[in-house]
């Protein structure tokens, strides 16, 4: 469905009553949608605060008032963190450093209770890594047998990253960020309300959290608009139906995204005929604080990955085929360990931390396992803004989990947005307006997220179709002195968000 074309007539949607007018109405209350909320109450704080560039209380109070009416919703139930429960700490995230920073600037990282640090990166290659190939007795080999893989095995990584002096990323628990997120949110409406009646002032901030409540019949403007009419939609909860007009729809609803269905805007997308099954795994006792992450890759596809949440545990991620997925998750416990060792531990003994158990817990009187599984795909929508509407995190590109950064894009969106949406306000310009938001949007997230997803891209099918090459690839990158100390810095400097942050150096989210 193109943008523009509505499921229900817009005459509908006005008989039906008189629309609640938002500012900004949020779909969807995951972490991204959760950060986008809490960042817009930041931002209004911003403009508010007589410490920014503009000197009058009337006019900060001018601009603060173009976000003073927020919406989020979703049709879910709220979160709430439970961290007894097996099953709410089995789906984790890798933040980098940037993200971490831009979720104390929203106030929940001091909140959370698991944001484990993680100083190393170890990557190796069934090719030359596996305990099945022969390995050589003396432990040497020639400098270029080591780039080819030379038909022996080793246990040293093929490519490994390591800084001593700053965490490379931190392993933080999904269910628990989204939580304290709403939380600050919450805090933050406290604090608003609290401020508006003690400074006497008339305009009411209303921000509201609306869960169980489904956003549906969007009307947006027709794409050969600038600017056009406010947007519609209708949010349906258990109260009934409302009709809602507002200048700006953040689309945050996940890889699934019913809005991005509805707005038609095209995608490219790709389906890895992969199953990831996740699982929470007991080690035995690490001496260095388990501040490691490993990944193995393995010629057939598959890609394991073990991420340290604690000195004595980790969280298992496992793309592989639907049907060994399947035959992973019905597998005893026993089966079930001695597989993930033989994938893992096996590979490097005095490196990989061996598994003793998968944590299994009781529910409603029967035993559960601590595990999961989702499909994995690629879906990355072309142009992720629209009239009066941008699309975000998942929403606008789901990729494959193997690099840990499909959070981490999300969190950059918001902090492009926000960027975006403040000099809009500044400037003067209507939040919705394509030519002040939704163009510098498409344009910042095309440069930095899109440049990240390609190269992602590339290096998956390069592992997945070309392994020879690849591990030559790993190994040169390891072994060549001048190609590895420039190399890893730039890799570093990507994936731990350094390309955002240089470009939104001056956004108050990353301070």
């Amino acid at each position: 469905m193109r943008c523009g074309a509505k499921l229900y007539s817009s005459e509908s949607v006005q008989r039906m009553s008189t629309p609640s007018l938002y500012d900004v109405v949020v779909c969807g209350g995951g972490v991204v949608g959760a950060a986008a909320m809490a960042s817009l109450q930041q931002l209004r704080a911003r403009l508010l605060s007589e410490n920014t560039l503009t000197p009058h209380a009337a006019e900060r109070q001018a601009l603060a008032g173009r976000l003073s009416r927020l919406l989020l919703a979703d049709p879910m139930a709220r979160p709430q963190y439970n961290a007894e429960s097996k099953m709410h700490n089995l789906r984790t995230v890798s933040l980098t450093p940037v993200s971490s920073r831009l979720l104390d600037n929203l106030g929940c990282w001091k909140q959370l209770q698991t944001r484990h640090a993680y100083y190393r990166i170890a990557l190796r290659h069934e090719h030359t890594n596996s305990p099945e190939i022969q390995r050589p007795q003396d432990g040497t080999k020639t400098f270029m047998s080591s780039l080819m893989g030379g038909g022996c095995s080793t246990a040293e990584p093929l490519l490994e990253f390591m800084n001593i002096n700053s965490p490379l990323g931190f392993i933080s628990y999904n269910a628990e960020i989204n939580t304290r997120l709403l939380d600050a949110i919450e805090e933050r409406k406290v604090q608003d309300a609290a401020l508006t009646r003690d400074n006497g002032e008339t305009g009411e901030v209303c921000d509201r959290v609306e869960f169980g409540s489904a956003l549906d019949s969007y009307v947006l403007p027709p794409e050969s608009t600038i600017d056009g009419p406010p947007g519609t939609a209708v949010m349906r909860g258990p109260s009934g139906e409302e009709a809602l007009e507002f200048s700006l729809l953040l689309g945050c609803d996940g890889r699934g995204s019913q809005l991005r269905n509805q707005v038609g805007t095209y995608s490219v997308s790709h389906d890895y005929r992969q199953t990831v099954y996740v699982c929470t795994v007991q080690l035995e006792p690490v001496v260095d604080g388990n501040v490691c992450c490993f990944q193995n890759f393995f010629s057939n596809g598959d890609i394991v990955a073990m991420l340290p949440t604690s000195p004595d545990t980790a969280n298992i991620v496992f793309s592989t085929t639907a049907a060994h997925a399947r035959k992973l998750a019905a597998s005893t416990q026993v089966e079930l360990v001695k597989e993930l060792n033989n994938r893992l531990h096996a590979f490097a003994a005095r490196d990989i931390p061996q598994i003793i158990s998968v944590p299994e817990e009781d529910v409603c009187g029967q035993v559960v396992r601590a595990q999961g599984m989702f499909p994995s795909r690629l879906q990355v929508v072309v142009n992720n803004s629209v009239p009066r509407c941008l699309l975000m995190g998942d929403a606008a590109h789901s990729i494959h989990p193997f690099a840990g950064q499909g959070m981490n894009l999300g969190l950059y969106d918001v902090c492009t947005m926000i960027k975006v949406l403040e000099k809009a306000i500044r400037n003067g310009q209507d939040i919705g307006s394509f030519l002040g938001v939704g163009r510098p949007f498409l344009s910042e997230v095309a440069v930095h997220s899109g440049s990240i997803i390609a190269a992602l891209e590339a290096i998956y099918g390069l592992v997945t179709n070309a392994p020879k090459l690849s591990c030559f690839g790993m190994s040169a990158l390891q072994n060549v002195p001048l190609l590895s100390s420039l190399g890893k810095q730039s890799i570093i400097h990507v994936a731990s968000g350094g390309l955002l942050e240089r470009r939104h150096k001056e956004c108050f989210l990353l301070q």
